[in-house]
């Protein structure tokens, strides 16, 4: 079965499907120097190394998982809900020779099957606003976390809290990119204490990826006819929703957490 959103964002975007990260208005970077980046942020966030295991919460076919190992050295864990993305994903361990270190399984983000105290560490890389109940997810990263281990998350915010009339506008886009809601910048903290989380560090990365969604508007405009030719109308409702004038909001944002159990 194909996975259509994969195969448009890999179109529009770039294979690794986080958002970019720039350095500055002037920093033209391609799109996959940008994602990469970004990923390579959240590994020196997490500070894993040789020796660890840590926990990635992850929805698709692990490129972020593969590029933690290879940073880290550290063993890694991915759990996804969805078990033909995790098929997939060790079908991608073998081949890439490192099913040694990098594992993935079926599990659920709100039960997820692991004794507390498992991992050293744990992440999720732009997982959580698709995963429902966050405070729920949260919890069981923490509790799957050794005491005084580092949980980093990165999420889709509200900088400053907008109307209800602008929620509701914007909720077919959410719905399409299967994003539940967006909770506030200044209300994470507390997101985090009633998940047993203490805040060490929240950044605003809302400059420096606003880049991104600009760059899949062009991307969809570029490949458009192609996407929808070969997958449909599946493809052409995800096109439409990224290229719709709401999809570029100012007053919603990036945020990086780093917190410990």
């Amino acid at each position: 079965m194909t996975d259509v959103y994969h195969e448009v964002m890999r179109a529009i975007w770039d294979h690794n499907l986080h958002f970019g990260l720039w350095t500055s208005e002037e920093d033209e970077s391609p799109n996959r120097v940008a994602a990469e980046r970004m990923t390579a942020l959240h590994i020196d966030k997490l500070g894993a190394r040789h020796g660890w295991r840590v926990l990635d919460l992850g929805r698709r076919v692990g490129t972020s998982a593969f590029r933690l190992a290879e940073a880290s050295h550290a063993d890694i864990v991915s759990v996804s809900p969805c078990a033909e993305h995790v098929v997939r994903a060790n079908a991608r361990a073998e081949a890439l020779f490192v099913d040694d270190q990098v594992r993935f399984v079926h599990g659920d983000p709100h039960a997820m099957p692991f004794s507390g105290g498992t991992f050293d560490a744990a992440w999720a890389v732009e997982t959580l606003p698709h995963l429902g109940d966050r405070v729920s997810v949260l919890r069981e990263l923490a509790r799957v976390v050794k005491p005084s281990g580092v949980v980093v998350v990165s999420d889709f915010v509200q900088r400053k809290p907008v109307s209800q009339g602008l929620l509701d506008e914007l909720q077919p886009l959410l719905n399409t990119y299967d994003i539940d809601e967006l909770p506030t910048f200044a209300g994470y903290p507390k997101l985090l204490a009633a998940a047993g989380l203490h805040v060490v560090e929240l950044v605003d990365l809302s400059t420096e990826t606003r880049k991104t969604v600009p760059r899949m508007q062009d991307g969809a405009r570029a490949h458009y006819d192609a996407l929808v030719a070969a997958h449909g109308e599946e493809a052409r409702e995800y096109l439409d929703q990224i290229l719709s004038p709401l999809a570029i909001q100012p007053s919603l944002g990036y945020l990086l957490a780093v917190a410990r159990v």
